[in-house]
């Protein structure tokens, strides 16, 4: 029904345009399809900020783990470690990386204990010590803590969820200028590859990839370069040109809005009786355990 209530459907990348004019296209066929409009995630202007810094920043926050040092080649995971990403595979997948160069550091935020035995436990134990795990830092000064990083890790579990995702985590690296090594999907690996701004492979490749790339200052450097080059596109004030221009472009009928407002509200019972649902499933659960 948000096609008839709004004026303009923002959608990240190709697939999920095709996804939402699917739904779209149930109830207007092609009539409302220029509603739909790409509109990427925006990012901070590029900033160079201080490795040195961030180093400092992440070492005041690391109360298990060994110091950090500037000759560490410190891989960063920026997000959360939810099940889709299938960490496990990952970090069992960079042994090989982890052996060859002792100086390679992946570094986790926000990991529970639970979690952290559970991603250790796919490495051998002389290798546990470069998984590094740090604390939530603080969101409006993220930055100055990723500093320290010379690449991002980025990784998404085989299925749709990977396929259509746009990972916002990518355009912060965009206001870092810190390449990215990730696995495929429709949308950052077309454009990593295109700009030549970070490294697109495999699980079967990745340790190769990673231990190449941590031994070659000259490839890491070209990364940062085109990933300085890339960020001003995707730049919010961009974001908001595109947007103001889109807005212009179209508008939903005042009878078309009425009705979908009147179509989205018969669905709220519905909702309401789904959530007061599921809330006494799990007491009734909870009660049972």
């Amino acid at each position: 029904m948000a096609v008839f209530v709004f004026d303009l459907i923002i959608v990240a990348n190709n697939r999920q345009l095709d996804l939402m004019r699917g739904f779209v296209g149930a109830f207007t066929r092609t009539r409302e399809f220029s509603k739909i409009q790409i509109i990427p995630f925006g990012c901070e202007p590029y900033e160079l900020r201080s490795r040195v810094e961030g180093l400092a920043l992440l070492n005041s926050i690391n109360e298990k783990s060994p110091v950090l040092n500037e000759s560490d080649f410190l891989v960063g995971w920026l997000g959360g470690t939810y099940g889709w990403f299938d960490l496990n595979s990952v970090v069992a997948a960079l042994s090989d990386a982890f052996a060859q160069n002792q100086q390679i550091k992946l570094v986790f935020f926000g990991v529970s204990e639970e979690n952290q035995v559970m991603l250790l436990s796919n490495l051998p134990e002389s290798l546990q010590s470069q998984i590094v795990f740090l604390p939530w830092v603080p969101f409006m000064e993220r930055f100055k803590y990723w500093a320290a990083f010379d690449i991002s890790l980025v990784w998404g579990g085989q299925g749709y969820e990977n396929d259509y995702a746009s990972r916002t985590r990518n355009f912060d690296c965009l206001s870092l200028g810190l390449p990215i090594i990730q696995n495929e999907d429709d949308e950052w690996g077309r454009r990593l590859e295109k700009h030549g701004a970070g490294i697109v492979t495999t699980q079967q490749r990745l340790s190769t990839d990673l231990l190449h790339i941590s031994q070659d200052s000259k490839a890491l450097e070209l990364l940062k370069n085109n990933m300085v080059q890339l960020a001003p596109e995707f730049y919010w004030d961009e974001f908001a040109k595109t947007l103001i221009n889109s807005v212009q472009r179209v508008k939903t009928g005042g009878i078309r809005r009425l009705f979908g407002v009147l179509a989205l509200l018969t669905l709220l019972p519905a909702l309401l009786l789904f959530f007061v649902y599921e809330l006494v499933n799990q007491r009734s659960v909870r009660e049972k355990s």
